[in-house]
C-alpha cells in the first residue's frame, strides 16, 4: 500500500496556487456572481449548501479568500448552479490538468449532499496491485486536524494478508489493520484506526470486509 504524509500535491482538489491564479480566477468569480444573480440565489444559503460557514462565498467572491476555490466545493457549487463544472475551473488549473491524465473515483459512502467523486492523477495507480479501475473507490475520514484519504479496492471482500482494510459495521465504514490472531489461526485480529471501535478477535468468515486499502494519504488542515 502506498502511503503519503502531509500535503498531497497529486490530487486535484489540493489548493495549489501560483502567480497566475489571481488574474485567471477573477473570471471564474465573475461567472459565479452572474449565475447567482441570474438564479436569484442567496450567498449565505449557498455557502451552507457546500458545507461551509455563512460568509464563505461572500469572502471568496468579493475578498479573494480563498484565492482558489477547492475542487470539492467547486463541484458542489456547479451542481447547485446547474452548470458544467468546467465553466468554473480557472485557466491555470485547466493547463495543469491538461498535462496529466486523471481518473474519477467515486465515494464509497455516497453521502447525500456531499461531493461523491474526486479526480486523481493516473500516476497514483503506478505500482498498485489491482485488476480493474472500476473497482476502485475512495474513502475519507477525519481525526483531529487530519483528513485521511484512501483508495479502496472493493473487489477484495476477504482477508488476504496483513494490511489495512475498510470494514463496514451497519453501514458505518472504518479503517482497520487486520492480521492473523496469535491465539488462533482460524481467527483474525482487528485493530481499528481510531478509538470509536475497540480491537477485537473474530472468525475470518464472519468479518464484513468492504475492500482492501491500496493507497493512503493525509492532509493537515491549516490553523
Amino acid at each position: 500500500m502506498k502511503v503519503l504524509k502531509g500535503q498531497n500535491k497529486t490530487m486535484v482538489y489540493t489548493e495549489e496556487v501560483n502567480n497566475k491564479t489571481n488574474v485567471d480566477n477573477d473570471d471564474v468569480r465573475e461567472k459565479i456572481k452572474n449565475l447567482i444573480k441570474k438564479k436569484n440565489y442567496n450567498l449565505r444559503d449557498l455557502s451552507r449548501n457546500i458545507k461551509k460557514n455563512d460568509a464563505y462565498l461572500q469572502q471568496y467572491l468579493y475578498r479573494g479568500t480563498p484565492k482558489v476555490l477547492p475542487e470539492e466545493y467547486r463541484y458542489l457549487l456547479a451542481e447547485l448552479l446547474d452548470v458544467n463544472v468546467n465553466e468554473l475551473i480557472p485557466n491555470w488549473l485547466k493547463d495543469i490538468s491538461s498535462k496529466e491524465e486523471f481518473f474519477i473515483l467515486r465515494n464509497i459512502e455516497n453521502k447525500v449532499g456531499h461531493i461523491n467523486q474526486i479526480s486523481f492523477s493516473k500516476e497514483l495507480l503506478l505500482g498498485l496491485d489491482f485488476f480493474d479501475v472500476e473497482n476502485l473507490y475512495y474513502f475519507q475520514t477525519y481525526i483531529s486536524n487530519y483528513k485521511i484519504t484512501t483508495i479502496v479496492d472493493v473487489s477484495i471482500k476477504k482477508f488476504i494478508k496483513s494490511d489495512i482494510y475498510l470494514l463496514n459495521d451497519k453501514k458505518n465504514y472504518f479503517l482497520a489493520t487486520i492480521e492473523f490472531s496469535k491465539l488462533s489461526q482460524s481467527k483474525l485480529s482487528v485493530k481499528p484506526y481510531f478509538n470509536d471501535f475497540s480491537p477485537f478477535q473474530i472468525n475470518a468468515n464472519l468479518l464484513n470486509i468492504s475492500g482492501k486499502i491500496l493507497w493512503q494519504c493525509s492532509k493537515i488542515f491549516s490553523k
